[in-house]
């Protein structure tokens, strides 16, 4: 189901862009990317979102925080013999990001790495650790300006996930993720 959602939002972007590099002056708002500007947004709106600080350094080099988290309670009773554990998930990391153009499609390029320490939630007769895992990567994605301080996007990270814990498994992996972003400034 999210990826109809990914794939819709894609479309739109897509049809988005086109209508905004053709002759026709229709601009609702521009990118007007500059040194300081601030944004505060979400990211993977359709799953469990992450927080986003954005900080311009000029009007094309971006920094980004990202902070996020999730709790998985399961349903029903603990079966006999076995015990209820509540699953949660800490993530947090930073990327650099260069936004190609100044427009209002303002197309970007980075790289993004991510922390994350996980508890499997479910019913267990012993209860289990948390893992501990490094994820990273190459960033494709853009922004669509709505106006000067609103801005939704599509990100899209080709990278690994590396899973420290014994036994240390390394997945090669890509994900799609819907963004929403308000700047300050």
């Amino acid at each position: 189901m999210a990826q109809r959602y990914i794939l819709q939002l894609a479309v739109i972007v897509l049809l988005v862009s086109s209508v905004a590099s053709s002759q026709v002056t229709v601009s609702l708002g521009s990118a007007n990317l500059h040194t300081g500007k601030i944004g505060l947004g979400v990211d993977g709106i359709t799953g469990s979102p992450n927080l986003l600080l954005k900080y311009f350094f000029n009007n094309r080099l971006a920094a980004q925080l990202i902070a996020g988290f999730s709790i998985d309670s399961p349903g029903g009773s603990a079966p006999a013999g076995t015990t209820e554990v509540t699953g949660i998930a800490i993530r947090g990391g930073a990327s650099i990001l260069f936004h190609l153009t100044q427009d209002q499609v303002s197309p970007y390029v980075g790289v993004e790495g991510l922390y994350q320490t996980t508890k499997p939630a479910g019913f267990y007769t012993v209860e289990p650790g948390r893992r501990n895992s490094v994820a990273g990567g190459a960033v494709f994605g853009a922004e669509y300006f709505i106006i000067e301080r609103f801005s939704v996007g599509i990100k899209q990270r080709l990278g690994f996930d590396l899973q420290l814990d014994a036994p240390e498994d390394l997945h090669f992996d890509t994900s799609t993720l819907m963004t929403g972003r308000y700047y300050f400034n």
